[in-house]
C-alpha cells in the first residue's frame, strides 16, 4: 500500500516540502514550481514538524531555507525590476488609494501628490481624474514621455471608468488623440465633446467591484511596463472602458495621428 503523501511548510519561506506515495520528496515553491532536493535527510519531514533548528543537525534546512529566500528575493525582482520601481500617482480619492496599495504591494515605491502641477519624478506617472476639471489638470502630464517617463490616465466619466493606452514614447496616443477617437466614433459626438470638457465629478462614490476591477487593470499595464512584457505593445494602443451599470468591459484599439495641417487661406 502507497504511504499517504506527507505536506510540511518550510519555516520563514513560502515553500513547501511535498512527499507523494513514498517517492523522493520534492520542493514546492511559492511560484507553483516543483524542485527536486539534492540529498535530503531521510527525517527530513520530522525536523520541519519539530520546528526547531536543534533537530537540523547537519545543517541542512539552515542551507535549504537561505536558498529558498534567496529564490523568492529574485521572484520579486522579477516581479517588479528595482530600474522601474518608483511609480508617481497623482489623484486622490478611493480609486486612488487602491491602486497606490496595490502598486506597493506588489514592489512599486510609490509618491503620492494631489495636483499634476507637483508630481514629482519618477519613471511611471499613473494620474487619476475624476470629472472634467481634474482631466484638464493632468493634461500637462501628456508630455512625460518626451522626458522619459512612461504615463498611464485614469479617469472617471459619469460613472463610467477608463483607461487609457500607456503612453511611453513621445509618438504614442495622448489624451488629445484618445478624446477626438472617441468622439469620433460617437452616435452623439457633440454631446460627447461638451461632456468630456465640462462633465462634471460624479456624485456617487466607486462601489467596490468597480475599484477591483479598475485597480487590476491599472496593475496589468504597470506589471507589463515594468517587465517589459510581451504585450506592452497591444497596451499602448488598447482604450479600456468599464461600465459598472452593465457590468461591462469593453477594449477599444486606439493609436496616436498626427496633427491636421493647416489649411492654407484663400
Amino acid at each position: 500500500m502507497n504511504a499517504e503523501p506527507r505536506i510540511t511548510a518550510l519555516p520563514s519561506t513560502g515553500a513547501h516540502v511535498v512527499t507523494a506515495h513514498g517517492a523522493a520528496p520534492l520542493l514546492r515553491l511559492r511560484t507553483g514550481r516543483h524542485t527536486a532536493l539534492e540529498s535530503p535527510p531521510a527525517a527530513l519531514h520530522e525536523a520541519l514538524a519539530a520546528d526547531s533548528l536543534a533537530a537540523d543537525s547537519s545543517g541542512y534546512l539552515s542551507r535549504l531555507t537561505l536558498e529558498v529566500q534567496e529564490r523568492e528575493h529574485a521572484d520579486e525582482e522579477q516581479r517588479w525590476p528595482p530600474a522601474r520601481r518608483a511609480v508617481g500617482l497623482v489623484g486622490e480619492g478611493v480609486l486612488a488609494e487602491e491602486i497606490s496599495r496595490a502598486l506597493k504591494e506588489w514592489g512599486a515605491r510609490v509618491t503620492r501628490t494631489a495636483s499634476a502641477a507637483s508630481v514629482q519624478a519618477a519613471a511611471l506617472i499613473v494620474s487619476v481624474a475624476d470629472g472634467a476639471d481634474e482631466r484638464r489638470d493632468r493634461a500637462v502630464l501628456d508630455n512625460l514621455p518626451d522626458h522619459g517617463a512612461a504615463h498611464l490616465r485614469v479617469y472617471r466619466e459619469g460613472e463610467c471608468v477608463f483607461v487609457d493606452p500607456l503612453a511611453t514614447e513621445a509618438a504614442d496616443a495622448t489624451a488629445t488623440h484618445v478624446s477626438r477617437r472617441r468622439v469620433a466614433a460617437s452616435t452623439a459626438p457633440g454631446a460627447l465633446d461638451a461632456w468630456q470638457r465640462s462633465g462634471p465629478a460624479s456624485d456617487r462614490p466607486l462601489d467596490s467591484p468597480t475599484v477591483a476591477l479598475v485597480t487590476a487593470r491599472v496593475l496589468t499595464v504597470a506589471l507589463a511596463w515594468a517587465q517589459d512584457d510581451d504585450t506592452l505593445p497591444r497596451l499602448r494602443t488598447t482604450l479600456w472602458k468599464l461600465v459598472p451599470a452593465l457590468g461591462r468591459v469593453t477594449e477599444h484599439p486606439v493609436i496616436a495621428y498626427p496633427a491636421p495641417h493647416p489649411r492654407a487661406s484663400r
